[in-house]
């Protein structure tokens, strides 16, 4: 957020147009708060418009006179594109959203109420996919749906701008498979240098096939020793 504080709006009377469709392309809905919040502040950055939302950019009186007789342009340039804002915002919220800032006055009043609704929402959200992550054993699952729900979870997190490491999504796979695949942990953490996501997923997957294998094979001589 800027520091430094205006007290007027920029020297142009230009009015600088925003689309939903076009700046804020990701629409927001109750679980992707943190990246549409990351998506609409670098559009407003880029536009040089953040102040509007963060208070940066003061709303400048509505008259230059003390009789409150003579308009000032600056104001009048100052809400053209306030509203600008807001429309852009409301037009990026998804219609279960739209009411929460339907009656805003301002950009900034918009954005503070985005913030107290969904940004706790959002922290609630991490935190329950972080403890998904580290305890999410794989049970029954295949290796490859389990791997896949192990990623899946891992782009939520990238999403809500708390990304995991390769290595430490390695680590939370490792740690849940069970006592039958200790051989890869054992030979996963002996290796110098850390095991990529690919070359994890190929050495499970063909430590799995093995498993089936032996367990064929197994069943196989249980029933030939019967007969």
């Amino acid at each position: 957020m800027a520091s430094t504080t205006q007290t007027t709006v920029p020297a142009t009377t230009e009015v600088i147009q925003l689309h939903a469709t076009t700046h804020f392309p990701i629409k927001l809905t109750p679980t992707n708060f943190p990246v549409w919040r990351r998506q609409v502040h670098a559009t407003l950055v880029g536009l040089d418009l953040l102040g509007y939302v963060d208070s940066s950019i003061m709303e400048p009186a509505k008259f230059t006179d003390s009789a409150n007789t003579v308009a000032n342009p600056s104001h009048f340039v100052w809400y053209r594109q306030d509203q600008t804002i807001v429309s852009a915002l409301l037009g990026s919220c998804t219609d279960t959203i739209q009411p929460v800032i339907s009656s805003a006055t301002t950009a900034r009043d918009a954005w503070q109420r985005l913030i107290a609704s969904y940004a706790s929402a959002s922290r609630g959200r991490i935190i329950s996919l972080k403890a998904k992550l580290t305890t999410d054993p794989r049970g029954s699952r295949s290796i490859t749906a389990y791997l896949t729900d192990m990623r899946a979870i891992a782009d939520d997190l990238a999403l809500a701008q708390c990304p995991v490491t390769d290595e430490d999504l390695v680590v939370y796979v490792l740690t849940q498979l069970g006592e039958e695949y200790n051989s890869i942990i054992s030979a996963v953490r002996i290796r110098e240098t850390p095991v990529s996501w690919g070359e994890l997923a190929d050495s499970l997957t063909d430590h799995e096939c093995q498993l089936k294998v032996a367990d064929t094979q197994l069943g196989a001589k249980v029933v030939s020793t019967h007969h």
